[in-house]
Order: C-alpha cells, then structure tokens, then sequence
C-alpha cells in the first residue's frame, strides 16, 4: 500500500491517508508520549508521563502493590519494576515490605514524588487542551467514541471480544500506554 499526502481538514497541515490503524495509533501514542515527556522536562518536572502516572495512583491511594498498578495502568510487571526502581532511586517513592507476603512490597509516594503530582497534572492536562485545539468538538467527541469503542473491543489482555486468542501484553504489541490511565483517574 502506497502513503498518499491529502490536505487535512482540520489544520490545513497535510496529512497521511493510511489504512493501518495498528501503526497509526502506535505511532500516535509514541508522538504524544514523547511529547508530553518533553513538556514535562520543559516545565521543571523531574518525572516522566510514565512514572507521573504511577504518582498520579498512589496520590490516589498510597500503598499500592507493584501488580495493582500494573493492572491498572496497563503494563507488565517487569515494566513496572523496571519505572518503580528508577523512581525509588530518584527518591519519589518507597517500597515497603508486605508483612502477609515476603514477595510483595507496599509502594508508598514521598514528599519529593507529592512535589512532582501538581506540577506533572499541569502539564498534562495542557497538552490535553493541546491536543483538542484546531479540531471541531464534534470530531473530538467521534475521536473519544472510536477510542473508547477500543476499550469495548478489546480485552485488557488483548483479545478481540468474542474470539478466543493468546494474550498479548500492551509492550509486546509494541507500546505501553503507560501513565494515561492513571492520569485520567487521577484528575
């Protein structure tokens, strides 16, 4: 299949008509990721969407299991030791032993991570308005529908609704989502 440039009518910038939808999310999601990293690095925030996005739920409720944010946000566990290390070292949260379980720790938010939540929300909810500006309210309501018709068709382990396939994790289809969620939640 052949890219074709065709005027946008919305910005008046051209745009890519192109039927692979896979792609064109994947790479929405990576732009705005990138974009809201440099936003955030911009304005003095010392934390990335992904790690805002864990803050953002412990803010919400602190104490949280490596695997309850997990499932929440929407990526695997070794994503999450991974964010959770760098953000315990960078000092904005704790792990706390769970005295009922050896394996599992409590993460807890510290006053430095708190420092980051007002400052990451900002930001994020201006690149939100960012992202609205130069579209019709009614093609960002038909946007809002068709993403949220994917989280009807889609399984949170992958499979399509009403067909039987093996699970496929968010980073193994190639990008996370990591963070968006618990923003949501947590505005």
């Amino acid at each position: 299949m052949q890219n074709i440039r065709i005027p946008s009518t919305s910005k008046g910038a051209p745009m890519i008509k192109d039927d692979r939808l896979i792609f064109l999310v994947f790479s929405a999601q990576q732009r705005l990721r990138m974009y809201i990293n440099s936003a955030l690095t911009a304005s003095g925030v010392r934390v990335t969407a992904a790690q805002a996005g864990i803050l953002f739920l412990l803010k919400q409720k602190d104490g949280r299991t490596m695997t309850e944010m997990s499932q929440i946000i929407g990526i695997d566990n070794s994503t999450m030791t991974g964010l959770t290390d760098r953000m315990e070292k960078a000092g904005f949260l704790e792990r706390h032993a769970n005295p009922d379980d050896r394996r599992a720790s409590h993460i807890h938010i510290t006053p430095q991570g708190l420092a980051e939540v007002d400052g990451a929300k900002a930001v994020i909810r201006r690149v939100n308005e960012e992202i609205k500006t130069g579209f019709p309210s009614q093609e960002i309501e038909a946007f809002k529908r068709v993403l949220n018709g994917f989280f009807d068709k889609f399984k949170r382990n992958g499979a399509v609704k009403n067909q039987p396939s093996a699970p496929l994790s968010p980073s193994a289809a190639g990008g996370t989502g990591e963070g968006m969620a618990a923003e949501k939640k947590a505005e």
